[in-house]
């Protein structure tokens, strides 16, 4: 059978189990919260020691998990077994043997990190018509423009009141890997309490992000032509190169100014749909948007080639001379020329 991660979560936590369950694809957060649920939640205390199996691919085959999946349990309902890093089994295929003869006491959940399942080979096959006991979840990674309502469901599920602004800036500030964004919620959650509010200054405050002289503050002033404030920030950030490194900046102003670009060829400018097209949130989408509207489409054109050129610089290439803060003001001049 094959299922989608969000759905598969909700039956673990309303204690729903099925014998086996894989997981793969590019993002790992859905596989780690299922073995991680299926570890704390379904033995008892006095059940782990002789009915919870951890195993990591690199230092397992088939045969051992076969064989850890067949024990019968002791003093318990389930024999749960846990395969992490399943990418490095070599023989994996080999447990489609086991999926077609499963033990009906036993959970086997197996993730893999980064790679999902051939879907030519016995262990995918195997899956797929097993039936409602065995699973297979494959995860994409999120689009950019998903995540900040991600972020919200997850506050949610945490009994936290997050505001869209600190949705959005935790996307733009700590990417896409679900489970880091996580453990920061979980902190917030610590910090604040139940029904706890998350805003843009709790963000800024506990996620070490400077409130006046940052990527995103520097992207705003850009934006609005704002020179002053503009070499204010990029003074700051000068001094605090390890806090704010040279080689972001330059990629979060190339994706700003090339996303500035594709927006203003748009012909639906609305809001929904231009997010979408670029894969971008909407909180962000309005500095890409002042920044089209102050920016001509050829000026826009040349200032891509500027970041190119100092993303070069910046690695040595073209120009040993400089060092970051002296890239950072030429390309700043070069961009508010």
């Amino acid at each position: 059978m094959i299922a989608k991660g969000d759905q598969l979560l909700t039956e673990l936590k309303r204690g729903r189990y099925r014998q086996i369950y894989v997981f793969g694809g590019e993002e790992p957060f859905v596989g780690d919260e299922a073995l991680n649920h299926l570890a704390d939640h379904v033995l008892g205390e006095g059940e782990r020691d002789f009915n919870l199996s951890i195993l990591y691919g690199k230092e397992t085959d088939a045969s051992s998990i076969a064989s850890e999946a067949k024990r019968y349990p002791m003093m318990a309902e389930y024999t749960v077994v846990l395969v992490k890093e399943a990418q490095h089994v070599r023989d994996l295929d080999d447990l489609a043997t086991y999926v077609e003869q499963s033990q009906p006491s036993t959970i086997l959940a197996i993730a893999l990190s980064g790679k999902k399942l051939d879907k030519r080979r016995a262990l995918y096959k195997a899956l797929k018509q097993a039936g409602e006991q065995a699973v297979y979840v494959e995860t994409k990674a999120i689009a950019d423009h998903q995540l900040p309502p991600w972020i919200a469901n997850q506050a949610r599920l945490l009994d936290l009141n997050i505001s869209p602004k600190a949705a959005a800036l935790m996307a733009e500030s700590m990417g896409s890997k679900l489970s880091r964004v996580r453990m920061e919620l979980e902190k917030y959650r610590g910090l604040l309490g139940a029904e706890g509010n998350v805003d843009a200054d709790v963000v800024q405050r506990h996620t070490g992000i400077s409130k006046t002289y940052n990527n995103f503050e520097l992207i705003k002033a850009l934006a609005a032509k704002d020179h002053p404030k503009v070499y204010r920030i990029a003074k700051s950030m000068a001094r605090n190169s390890k806090e704010q490194p040279l080689v972001l900046t330059i990629g979060l102003l190339y994706s700003t100014f090339s996303k500035a670009y594709a927006y203003s060829s748009l012909i639906n400018k609305q809001a929904s749909h231009a997010c979408k097209a670029l894969n971008m949130s909407e909180w962000a989408l309005r500095d890409v948007a002042l920044v089209a509207q102050n920016y001509t489409q050829a000026k826009l054109q040349r200032i891509i080639g500027y970041l190119r050129a100092a993303d070069g610089q910046s690695k040595g290439m073209g120009a040993p001379h400089l060092n970051d803060s002296n890239i950072l003001h030429e390309l700043l001049f070069k961009i508010l020329a």
